[in-house]
């Protein structure tokens, strides 16, 4: 069934035979078989194009599934014969990579050696679309984020701070309403954050559209900017801590107020093998007891 669906993929079964490393007889021979044994034809062949038939299009369709749920217990099975070995692969905003993950990595590299972990650094918008593209087995998101179709394991919640020089007109508050900065120069990251949709959205919600002066992936860019007066930021607190300046301020936003609030997620259709699940809990038990970082 799966020379098959290759070669329906294909429309063309030279093709589907160089993708298969098989001779193009013997594929030919194979899909006949299947015909001879379902008792229906697969492939119109009266048609000068390559076409299927009504049961052929059928068979593809279920044949698709049903081959992803074989796929899915056979990686069950050597995940429980196996043990804790293999690939992990994560992706994960490079700001929340280094508030929390750098600690939770080593450490459970160090209880489980036989566990390779690959890093995927991206922005969470990003992180978003590998998950659902499978490029990476879970992602490491930012709320708020519609979820329906996704385990989701809450990881990590703080808040969001402006960052401001110590010349700035609000350098000596301890909040600054948003409705305030309609005036300033904001110097945010780039768009493949979630983090700078929120901004926005933030800013709209109080009735302006930003200045936006400068975007960038680098936090520690955007913190440096601040620091030479060159505009406002904003940025997750347990980020603008990490960058030490004097001539820095950080002050609490309200109006709307602005959480940072982390998860874990994987789809609903994938199944969560048991290295998977031994890190997400690893890592969420890490966050609460105070030991990320």
């Amino acid at each position: 069934m799966s020379y098959f669906i290759k070669v329906a993929e294909h429309e063309n079964f030279t093709r589907a035979s160089n993708e298969l490393f098989l001779c193009q007889s013997t594929l030919s021979k194979s899909v006949m078989a299947l015909e001879k044994e379902l008792e229906t034809s697969l492939i119109d062949r009266s048609s000068n194009e390559f076409k299927l038939t009504e049961h052929g299009v059928l068979l593809v369709e279920k044949g698709r599934y049903l081959l992803d749920m074989i796929g899915k217990q056979e990686e069950q099975i050597y995940s429980r014969i196996r043990g804790h070995q293999g690939e992990l692969r994560i992706g994960i905003p490079p700001v929340i990579l280094t508030a929390y993950f750098p600690s939770i990595i080593y450490e459970f590299q160090k209880q489980n050696p036989n566990i390779s972990i690959r890093v995927v650094e991206a922005g969470a918008n990003t992180v978003k679309e590998r998950v659902d593209n499978g490029s990476v087995d879970l992602g490491v998101i930012i709320f708020p984020f519609a979820y329906p179709g996704y385990h989701v394991a809450p990881f990590a919640s703080s808040f969001n701070v402006l960052l401001v020089h110590q010349s700035h007109r609000l350098a000596g508050r301890e909040a600054v309403r948003f409705r305030e900065l309609i005036d300033e120069d904001f110097m945010i990251l780039d768009h493949t954050y979630m983090l700078h949709d929120r901004i926005l959205s933030s800013c709209r919600d109080a009735g302006f559209e930003p200045r936006i002066t400068c975007q960038s992936s680098q936090w520690d860019f955007l913190a440096e900017m601040v620091a030479l007066n060159q505009g406002i930021s904003i940025l997750p607190l347990p980020i603008a801590v990490r960058f030490h300046s004097d001539s820095i301020r950080r002050i609490r936003l309200t109006e709307p107020e602005f959480p940072w609030e982390i998860a874990i997620i994987v789809p609903k259709e994938r199944y969560v093998s048991g290295v998977m699940d031994s890190f997400i809990r690893f890592a969420c038990e890490r966050v609460a007891g105070g030991e990320a970082g």
